[in-house]
């Protein structure tokens, strides 16, 4: 059974989010309302997945993620940033800069956080089978993944040119969407295989 770790001051926030993924994903949830909680529980859990909010008292999100980051033992587990700030695209890409490995926005969309959940529990068992001593798995697999995610990146920014006519604000933003996204896939198979 997964454990994803839920860390989040909001206790009514933390109590939605865990049993949404108990009840869609059948995993276990562990709570921790605050960065220090969530440090420890890290290091004494093993999480599979750490939900981690941006914005806490006494140490925020960007610190935790880059403790656990520099940590042997931590340093694998996938971090899913949650913020109430929808269009703060600084506070974005700083998250990514310290590898944290996606990022939600509150309210969050059910289908949405299951499903990006499930994609770092995948990253996650690669990453494990990696230690393991699986690399020739990983090689292999990392080699089938990288061709379709080139195919999308390239789609992606393609559809972007203006050769191919005008997009509405909206298209371009799915489309820079999708391209970050493989972007960021790229890097964490790169990461992965090493």
């Amino acid at each position: 059974m997964h454990t994803i770790l839920v860390v989040e001051d909001n206790k009514d926030v933390s109590f939605v989010i865990c049993e949404t993924l108990r009840s869609y994903l059948g995993c276990r949830t562990i709570e921790a309302g605050h960065g220090k909680a969530c440090l420890m529980l890290a290091r004494s859990e093993a999480p599979d997945v750490i939900l981690l909010d941006v914005r806490m008292p006494e140490m925020d999100g960007f610190e935790v993620c880059r403790i656990l980051k520099k940590d042997e033992q931590t340093r694998r587990i996938p971090i899913i940033f949650l913020t109430a700030t929808a269009d703060d695209l600084k506070s974005e890409v700083r998250g990514l800069e310290i590898r944290a490995d996606d990022y939600l926005v509150h309210p969050v969309d059910t289908l949405e956080l299951v499903t990006r959940v499930r994609v770092m529990l995948r990253i996650k068992r690669l990453v494990d089978r990696m230690e393991k001593g699986e690399s020739a798995f990983l090689s292999e697999t990392a080699h089938k993944l990288r061709s379709p995610l080139n195919s999308i990146i390239g789609m992606a920014e393609l559809i972007q040119k203006p050769f191919y006519g005008t997009l509405t604000e909206k298209q371009k933003e799915f489309a820079q969407t999708i391209s970050k996204g493989g972007y960021r896939l790229l890097d964490m198979i790169d990461e992965i295989v090493g």
